[in-house]
């Protein structure tokens, strides 16, 4: 083993002096310096050390305990990690990984002052926090050394540390002891959810390595190799190690080694194995990362070294300096924020795993993109000099570091626009989906929730807490936070403290608010009043809250050369504000710079934009033109798409008219509103086609502002359309428990009426001359399974069928209908596989309408009234000779539309074999060859047989036009049991015979 540095001499070291013992109420923070050796064998991927704690108690309490974590124990089978993971979704690689692939981090002997001290493991099974009894109580002002030694080993699967092959990261890997403060120990299990707190100290880490292993680590080298001169990336980079950085008197001797059958001594080190002795000061944590591969690059930012190691196939994304120079830029912006970066060195590695995550002076990365290293970089302020608890109150670092790499891009033109991310956080506000955004990491609903709270909505809280108190103000508040901080424990109170000094103003309103609430902000333009005075006018604006949170009002008043922009307070119900102007004032907005989370900017503005002349609409509409299919989403108007139409049917010729499509933050006001003309043309003599001028129109209004509700749908619709009128009631709810849950549910409920005014219109192959008055029910359910989904839909109708009476009073026959519908779809490499199983059936006998039977080939007539190319007779796509084929029904694609069934039990599947991908192109995006079969047991009335079947091959592809995504799809049904049946059959033909469909929907 190691032999430790005696005590006196680690007394020696020039650290920051230690705090005094804190009187009870006021801040404190444990002394505690480290001293560890550690030999990493490369075969076993196992690392055995040995260490050394001193710990100062400055706490004004008597201490009986003492708590580690064991970090690396989050990575194996029996813990709260893969525990969560599994409730979460369904599985976790951490909770079935064999020996040797998980990780751990085994105790060895540990003595505390000089005595054995034995651990418990109040988490048990989980053992990832330790805890042992202190040989003697441990008063203010007294010290302590544990003496320990371990093994580690890392997790082939990575997540924050990782091995794979050579390449070792390791992160919190030895026994780490917790923060105590006023609220006792911190002793918190590791979670997906939230990430670490440490106490701030010195580390002397000496390890024990291969030879020719390059490594990146916490605090400067002061003696070894870490192998950068070797692994330079051209012959002229320099390699600086900062070995004088500390003075002689931090680190007075190296360490004095004794030959272990596990850990080698000075001097006998073994062939090919080196030692490199790192130190760091005022960090929480020691982390390194080694792999002999590394590349080596190295830069300035001042007189702070900036250190790259990256893989030899990474010279364009992170060599030729890229990674040095976004770094440097990183720590300019942020010193610009905040203060002088505190560290004599900052390193910037690519680790195994992607995405990123930050330690003491380095951090590690999947990539070196720019807004990743500023990310990470900033965490290197907010966590790593600013020290929080992570998994208590995230949103310190994670949110404000998320707001920084906003700003800077903002700043430089680069986009990040807060608009979309307010859009995603109200969408999770109104659906109630939101928890505060200071919660125990573990309470979140799952990580999702945590993520969207913790890094999205924080860096909404940094940007509203800027609005409130200007930008200048704001820039202070962080100088002073940093300032007044550095290298001690922070919280969301100690904030708040420092913003109420600067700015001198009472901030508990909005910390207590928008950090321990979920608010609803909505503030309306009520009223506007104006009158002429002798020097100018004078504007009264009213303005009502009508939403639980409280936010300061900015209201914009143009004049003739200029925007006057004053402040209401937002506290009350209606607050009434004055302004006055030489000029008349022009139209009012509140909310200009869209600061608030005002979640209404319908009500935000008073009247009409007057630069929109005569014919312009309200402020708030945005209008768009154009023929695909989605319609654009705003954050702060309500968008207008316009969509000119034309088709063509039997009886009413060429159609012409336009469609109106709108929307407000995609989910509100998701109205439709479609007048057509069908004008008799191209009809041809043999047809009774005829023009009229009365329109057809098809309104339907869903989900108004005014009608809220957490994860509601509503609808009120009503047409009259070739020869049908109809009125529609629909509500549906999401049931499901997260918005992020692989499992969604939702259900709803709808009133249908639905007559027949002009059976000229009608394709009597599918449809009576019969009206329908229905109460529809369903219930459907999705989720995401490994590599694939599953989705699955009951419906459940009763209806009353009628026809045209003297009386208005609806008087007919009754009738019920249910179907089910399974979809079951995975991906395998290049291959899709997709099954369905369909289960229908309608009772009434006779008094089923024909549209409201199981149809065997595809949708039932109400699912295409909706498609005017299929919704008439001669339709563009509903004529036999073009063998469109619309999904649903029973799916049997190879038969003929009209085949219809009162029950039926099928499956169909078919395997698609990818052998064209082209990502990001918009036509042909990827071309695929499939096979299908399907087959349905259904009533003899409908075939004259209990039983029908079809197979085939076919061609897919994927296009994209516009936002609007569709595929093509065309399928060959080669086989089909009742030929006469088929699409395009007759009485002659065989079983084996070429037909095809088409279709610009999927067929499953």
């Amino acid at each position: 083993m190691y032999a430790l540095l005696a005590a006196a001499l680690l007394f020696q070291q020039a650290d920051t002096p230690a705090p005094t013992p804190s009187a009870p109420g006021s801040y404190f923070q444990q002394g505690v310096r480290y001293t560890i050796g550690a030999r990493l064998d490369e075969p076993s991927g196992v690392l055995t050390g040995a260490g050394r704690m001193w710990y100062r108690n400055n706490s004004p309490d008597t201490l009986t305990t003492m708590a580690f974590h064991l970090y690396l124990n989050a990575f194996r089978p029996g813990s709260k990690w893969a525990a969560r993971e599994q409730a979460e979704n369904g599985r976790s690689w951490y909770a079935i990984l064999p020996d040797p692939y998980y990780a751990y981090e085994r105790l060895g002997r540990v003595t505390i002052g000089g005595r054995p001290a034995e651990a418990t493991y109040p988490g048990a099974p989980d053992s990832t926090v330790a805890v042992f009894p202190l040989p003697g109580p441990l008063a203010p002002g007294d010290s302590v050394t544990v003496d320990f030694g371990w093994q580690a080993r890392l997790s082939v699967v990575p997540r924050r540390q990782g091995r794979r092959g050579r390449r070792y990261d390791f992160a919190e890997w030895y026994p780490e002891v917790a923060v105590y403060d006023h609220f006792g120990w911190e002793a918190h299990p590791l979670y997906p959810e939230g990430e670490f707190f440490g106490e701030f100290g010195t580390f002397d880490v000496t390890l024990d390595l291969m030879a020719d292993q390059v490594c990146g680590a916490t605090g400067v080298p002061v003696s070894g190799d870490p192998g950068w001169a070797g692994a330079r990336a051209t012959p002229e980079t320099p390699v600086t190690l900062q070995r004088d950085w500390y003075g002689d008197t931090l680190h007075p001797a190296p360490y004095t080694l004794t030959p272990s059958p596990s850990l080698s001594a000075p001097g006998s080190m073994g062939p090919g194995r080196k030692q490199v002795r790192f130190l760091a000061q005022h960090v929480e944590h020691f982390a390194f990362s080694c792999n002999p591969d590394y590349v080596y690059d190295e830069g300035r930012y001042g007189g702070t070294v900036i250190h790259a190691l990256y893989l030899p196939s990474d010279s364009l994304s992170w060599g030729r300096g890229v990674a040095v120079a976004r770094t440097a830029r990183a720590l300019a912006w942020l010193d610009r924020i905040y203060g002088p970066y505190a560290w004599p060195q900052a390193t910037a590695l690519h680790r195994i795993e992607d995405g990123g995550t930050e330690f003491p002076m380095m951090v590690m990365l999947g990539g070196a993109g720019e807004s990743l290293i500023l990310h990470e970089i900033g965490h290197l302020y907010t966590y790593g000099i600013l020290g929080n608890n992570e998994w208590k109150e995230g949103w310190l670092d994670e949110g404000f570091t998320t707001f920084q790499t906003g700003w800077n891009f903002q700043q430089r033109g680069m986009g990040v626009p807060s608009r979309e991310t307010q859009r995603l956080i109200l969408g999770l506000d109104l659906d109630g989906w939101s928890q505060p955004v200071v919660l125990p990491a573990e309470d979140y609903r799952d990580y999702a929730t945590y993520a969207r709270m913790v890094y999205t909505k924080g860096q909404l809280v940094c940007e509203m807490l800027r609005y409130v108190l200007g930008e200048a103000t704001f820039e202070r508040v962080l100088r002073e936070y940093y300032a007044r901080w550095r290298f001690r424990h922070v919280t969301s109170e100690r904030f708040e403290e420092v913003a109420e000094s600067v700015s001198h103003q009472d901030l508990s309103w909005f910390f207590a608010e928008w950090l321990h609430g979920t608010p609803i902000v909505d503030y309306a333009v009520h009223k506007v009043r104006r009158r002429r005075t002798a020097d100018g006018w004078v504007t009264d604006i009213v303005i009502r809250r009508l939403g639980d949170g409280v936010m300061p009002v900015d209201i914009a008043v143009p004049t003739r050369d200029s925007v006057i922009v004053v402040r209401a307070r937002g506290v009350e119900p209606e607050e009434t504000v004055e302004v006055r102007t030489a000029n008349k004032p022009g139209r009012v907005e509140l909310d200009p710079a869209r600061q608030t989370m005002d979640w209404n900017y319908l009500n935000n503005t008073e009247g009409e934009d007057p630069s929109n002349g005569r014919f312009g609409g309200p402020a708030t509409v945005e209008q768009h033109i154009g023929w695909w299919g989605d319609t654009p989403v705003s954050r702060d108007h309500l968008v207008v798409h316009w969509l000119p139409l034309a088709w063509f049917n039997d009886a009413g010729g060429l159609t012409l008219g336009f469609q109106l499509r709108s929307n407000y933050l995609g989910r509100f006001e998701l109205n439709q509103q479609q007048f057509t003309w069908p004008t008799g043309a191209l009809a041809g003599s043999d047809t009774t086609a005829r023009g009229r001028w009365r329109p057809d129109y098809y309104i339907s209004m869903r989900n108004p502002v005014s009608s809220r509700a957490p994860r509601r749908q509503t609808e009120l619709a009503s047409w009259s359309v070739e020869g049908r009128t109809g009125e529609r009631l629909a509500v549906s709810r999401d049931l499901s428990r997260s918005f992020a849950a692989s499992e969604r549910l939702a259900a709803g409920t709808s009133l249908t009426l639905e007559t027949v005014t002009d059976a000229r219109y009608l394709d009597r192959s599918r449809w009576a001359d019969t009206n329908t008055a229905e109460w529809t029910g369903w219930i459907e359910r999705s989720r995401r399974l490994d590599g694939g989904t599953e989705e699955s839909r009951l419906e459940l109708t009763l209806g009353e069928a009628f026809a045209p009476v003297a009386s208005h009073a609806l008087r007919g026959n009754t009738y019920a209908r249910g179907f089910l519908t399974s979809l079951r779809a995975v991906q395998a490499g290049a291959l899709d596989v997709r099954a369905r199983f369909v289960a229908g059936g309608a009772l009434g006998g006779n008094a089923v309408p024909l549209q409201r039977r199981i149809f065997l080939a595809g949708a039932d007539p109400y699912e295409t009234f909706v498609d005017p190319f299929l919704r008439s007779g001669g339709a563009l796509l509903a004529r036999s000779a073009v063998r469109y084929q619309a999904p649903g029904g029973g799916d049997l694609r190879g038969f003929a539309p009209a085949v219809a069934a009162t029950w039926l039990v099928g499956l169909g599947a078919e395997a698609g074999w990818r052998v064209v991908e082209r990502p990001g192109r918009r036509l042909f995006g990827s071309v695929s060859l499939a096979a299908f079969a399907d087959g349905a047991l259904l009533d003899r009335n409908a075939l004259g047989r209990d039983g029908a079947a079809d197979a085939g091959f076919g061609l897919r592809a994927t296009h994209r036009i516009g936002p609007t995504d569709f595929v093509t799809r065309v399928d060959f049904p080669l086989f089909v049991t009742r030929p006469p049946a088929a699409v395009g059959g007759a009485a002659a033909d065989r079983m084996l015979k070429f037909r095809v469909v088409w279709s610009l929907e999927e067929a499953l």
